[in-house]
């Protein structure tokens, strides 16, 4: 018998989904919770980004989002340098709301390589990953694209790994995801729009904010509230001792951010 949730959002996303594909879906609960401890300083880390935003290149194979309606577990590859007029941001399943204005909301890239030359944020990874919304079941797909994913970011020197939900469901994507990164060696922050699927699917590390769907980083051309974010998940890195840490955000969305606490 499928699980019923005392939180109406979470009731209302496990509906949509028994409706419209799984009439036994409940969100996954993969168990004990892996960790990655550093002993390297934030600002020496190199830090990849990973999005639900189905963003790829222009020339990429599609996502199947909307042929496969349990969810297309593959993910593509978004370079740190690529600019943004060569990514998609027409294809069909891009949600038209805020990441079309401004790619930073989901990927933040440029806010990434803002801090590292101002000191605060160790050096970009050179090639990040776009995973697409609205995954039902992630595993073992996920588990799969996190293997292979895995792989790139260790050529690429990669630490820690900041992940960002474009969509609810989404939320349980970047936590399976950073369960997988962790369990291979890497550091994980995963930022969360619904906390209480977070605590469900269980992540090493995450901070909730309150945010729209869509744009997990902050408004369009907010950079300093992009900036902002990044600089809360690095904190984070530095100060979590213990698995399944879940930190509220200081920030709101369209205001200027606090003075944020220095990465340690």
């Amino acid at each position: 018998m499928s699980r019923s949730y005392q939180d109406p959002l979470l009731q209302k996303i496990a509906d949509a989904a028994r409706a419209d594909v799984d009439p036994d879906f409940d969100f996954a609960s993969p168990g004990p919770i892996p960790w990655r401890s550093t002993a390297t300083a934030v600002t020496q880390t190199r830090v990849a980004l990973i999005t639900t935003a189905s963003l790829h290149l222009e020339g990429d194979r599609p996502f199947r989002t909307l042929e496969e309606l349990q969810g297309d577990t593959s993910y593509r590859i978004i370079p740190q340098d690529a600019p943004t007029h060569a990514l998609d941001l027409a294809a069909p399943y891009v949600d038209r709301r805020y990441i079309p204005t401004d790619p930073e909301v989901a990927l933040p890239r440029r806010a990434l390589a803002n801090l590292h030359r101002q000191g605060k944020a160790g050096p970009p990874a050179p090639r990040h990953a776009s995973f697409s919304a609205g995954i039902i079941h992630p595993l073992p797909g996920l588990a799969d694209s996190a293997a292979s994913l895995s792989a790139i970011f260790r050529e690429d020197a990669v630490g820690a790994v900041i992940l960002f939900p474009t969509c609810p469901m989404c939320v349980q994507t970047t936590c399976v995801l950073a369960r997988e990164l962790e369990s291979r060696g890497f550091v994980t922050v995963a930022i969360t729009l619904v906390p209480e699927l977070t605590r469900i699917v269980g992540a090493p590390r995450s901070i909730a904010l309150r945010f729209p769907f869509g744009a997990p980083c902050g408004d369009p051309g907010h950079g300093a509230l992009h900036r902002a974010v990044l600089l809360e998940a690095l904190d984070l890195i530095a100060s979590a001792s213990e698995p399944g840490t879940l930190r509220e955000s200081r920030l709101s969305w369209r205001r200027p951010p606090p003075t944020a606490p220095p990465a340690r």
